[in-house]
């Protein structure tokens, strides 16, 4: 039986393609520690303390639909409200997973808001003055997030962390990942989150430096084995 060129090309494309799936496949240390941040994040930070009962936060940790372990890009998470003597309130979502992949990465915030009955306003950059292996200031993103009814606001400041750079982009994570996947990691990624509530358009500087202060007295007060989830 006669054999064309073009399928032996594409069986070698074939053979090829699962040869480099198996030798770059990410390797996961194996029952590595890993200290709950519940348990390193304080209640107690500053002025601030934590608020029982805090109010319902956009869900932009968890997915909003039911799926299996490969669609929860999470292996752990904090949701908290904090209230500093002026009455002021800030809630916090912290969201760590230990393997990042293309299909199971960290959800960005300006995607899940959208879902979730809001609509993003803006999205401009902002720099976290919070020191890390690489100097001071760490590179995240300011929201305004506006409910679709007109019923209210969100102010929100994050940064996500991929291995060990902030992703400034969709593509830019994807890209990440994949550089590493090539070097046979799994890298891991957290999503840090702050924001407030308002019934009217807020003076958005003001809130937005409130946070970020707020974000580097959080990464400041956190034990050192919860902090190297948040900033590397």
């Amino acid at each position: 039986m006669k054999i064309s060129l073009r399928t032996v090309t594409l069986t070698s494309l074939l053979l090829l393609a699962a040869l480099l799936g198996t030798l770059l496949r990410p390797t996961i240390a194996e029952g590595q520690k890993r200290a709950p941040l519940d348990g390193t994040v304080p209640r107690q930070i500053g002025d601030w303390r934590e608020l029982p009962n805090p109010m319902v936060q956009v869900n932009t940790a968890v997915p909003t639909t039911e799926g299996t372990s490969r669609d929860q890009p999470y292996d752990d998470l904090v949701s908290r409200t904090y209230v500093n003597s002026k009455g002021d309130h800030i809630m916090v979502a912290l969201a760590y997973g230990s393997q990042q992949r293309q299909e199971i990465k960290i959800h960005r915030p300006e995607l899940c808001y959208p879902a979730q009955g809001w609509q993003v306003e803006s999205l401009k950059p902002a720099t976290f003055p919070v020191p890390t292996a690489q100097g001071m200031g760490i590179p995240g993103f300011r929201l305004v997030a506006k409910q679709t009814n007109g019923k209210g606001y969100e102010l929100v400041s994050y940064w996500i962390r991929i291995g060990n750079s902030y992703s400034d982009s969709a593509w830019k994570t994807r890209l990440s990942i994949v550089k590493e996947g090539l070097k046979g990691k799994m890298t891991d990624g957290v999503l840090v989150r702050v924001s407030q509530r308002s019934n009217s358009a807020p003076l958005t500087e003001d809130v937005f430096k409130r946070q970020e202060e707020f974000a580097a007295q959080l990464v400041a007060a956190t034990a050192p084995e919860g902090k190297i989830l948040l900033v590397r």
